[in-house]
């Protein structure tokens, strides 16, 4: 895993492009975890925030990605 901090805008710096998170995250760090070629984990401590799609440089949070199922979220 790879720490990247989040500039006051939201922006995050990723293979020298910026990628718009959250401006809630502004002033802190998120971690990247890599899960597939093109897929990487976005962390901030133990909270999974989402995954970011590297081919198309989109940001999915973690509360609507599509392969989550009805007993991940009952555990909610």
């Amino acid at each position: 895993m790879c720490s990247r901090p989040v500039s006051p805008k939201g922006l995050i710096s990723l293979e020298g492009q910026p990628l718009f998170l959250s401006t809630s995250l502004g002033g802190w760090s998120v971690g990247l975890k890599p899960i597939a070629e093109d897929v990487m984990e976005v962390w901030f401590g133990r909270l999974l925030l989402g995954q970011v799609d590297l081919a198309t440089r989109n940001f999915i949070r973690a509360d609507i990605r599509p392969n989550k199922t009805a007993n991940e979220t009952e555990k909610v």
